[in-house]
């Protein structure tokens, strides 16, 4: 089924490309294309902790726009989360990933769910009803307050189905009142009530004009470069503190030790002087991180296609002799450890029992 959904998505720039698939005893092998540097969008978010609204509307738009095009190509993907989304570092285009859960479009209700939990609209834990179009909305509105947030909105099935008793969901960051309305309107409890993917496509916060991605990866390294600029300050300033509190516990000590006889002008005079110079400490120098939205150099491509050129060597009886030693070390050795104590016991029962066996037989 999958190949079937990526073959009738194949025309959609936002879907991952089919380039060949096998049949192989165990099923099949699928080809698909992999955009080079990419990653997919939990880690990206991950990495980040949360994303401006300005990185997270270029995104969304693209995803909603993919999943607006399969729709209309009669496929319905059915397991929309970031994990299932490839972006693209260079050109900040997404890529839709994994149909394995894909389906037909119809317009009658569905009597599986094969997708995310925490992505499920409420009506499918309530009345095992999954409407294909209601539940994408819903899933793309779970997408947008993660991407904004880092967080999901719901822990578990009950927060999904009482949420709406609960009043508006809560921001952890400051966002815009387009925002929340879009988010409120594809969180709608009721599915019927719920906004539609050309709804989505209409709001006004969607309908804005994205900036650039070069703009959007331009200003993240710049907040980057200044937050570790005011980390480096922070860090000079204690360095600096430390030392001057070291002196002030350590102060430097001059001893003169005069030869008898000697006179005080300095005739034959052997001064030994020991001078403690304050220790410094050891300043170790901050790493600059290398911002995944920054495109790759093409020293750095080709050293990376290098290394994946390169064979790994492994030796398998090296490992499992390493494992082994490993095993070993770890072995318990303490005398009255609990493992050897319940051993001794065990096998003093079985002493008595057997003694206890051989006067039964006498």
């Amino acid at each position: 089924m999958e190949i079937c959904m990526l073959a009738k998505c194949s025309k959609i720039r936002g879907v991952i490309r089919l380039l060949d698939w096998y049949s192989i005893p165990e099923g099949f092998l699928i080809v698909m294309e992999r955009p080079y540097p990419c990653i997919d969008m939990f880690d990206f978010i991950k990495g980040q902790g949360k994303i401006s609204e300005e990185m997270a509307h270029f995104l969304f738009r693209q995803i909603t726009v993919t999943v607006h095009e399969c729709v209309q190509n009669r496929v319905l993907h059915r397991d929309l989360k970031d994990e299932n989304v490839v972006i693209d570092l260079v050109t900040g285009s997404t890529k839709l990933i994994d149909f394995g859960a894909a389906t037909v479009l119809r317009r009658s209700q569905y009597s599986d769910f094969q997708g995310t939990r925490l992505y499920c609209p409420p009506e499918w834990f309530l009345h095992s009803l999954y409407l294909g179009r209601e539940a994408a909305v819903w899933s793309l509105g779970v997408l947008l307050y993660n991407s904004l947030n880092g967080r999901l909105p719901f822990r578990n099935e009950k927060d999904i189905c009482t949420a709406h008793l609960l009043g508006p969901l809560p921001f952890f960051v400051p966002v815009s009142s387009e925002v929340k309305d879009l988010i409120s309107k594809c969180l709608t409890f009721d599915p019927f009530q719920r906004c539609s993917l050309e709804a989505i496509l209409n709001h006004p916060w969607v309908k804005q004009q994205p900036l650039s991605w070069e703009l959007l990866t331009k200003n993240k390294v710049q907040k980057k470069t200044s937050m570790e600029k005011s980390d480096d300050h922070i860090s000079e300033t204690l360095g600096e503190q430390s030392e001057t509190e070291e002196e002030r516990s350590h102060p430097t000590t001059v001893s003169t030790s005069k030869q008898p006889g000697t006179s005080d002008e300095g005739v034959g005079l052997s001064a030994s002087s020991s001078h403690t110079p304050p220790k410094k400490q050891h300043k170790e120098h901050r790493m600059a991180k290398t911002s995944l939205l920054a495109p790759p150099t093409s020293v750095e491509m080709k050293a990376a296609v290098q290394a994946s050129k390169t064979p790994t060597q492994f030796n398998v009886h090296t490992a499992l002799k390493n494992q082994r030693q490993i095993k070993k070390h770890q072995s318990p050795h303490a005398v009255n450890s609990t493992v050897l104590t319940a051993l001794r016991r065990a096998m003093s029962r079985e002493a008595q029992n057997r003694i206890s066996g051989v006067f039964l037989q006498d």
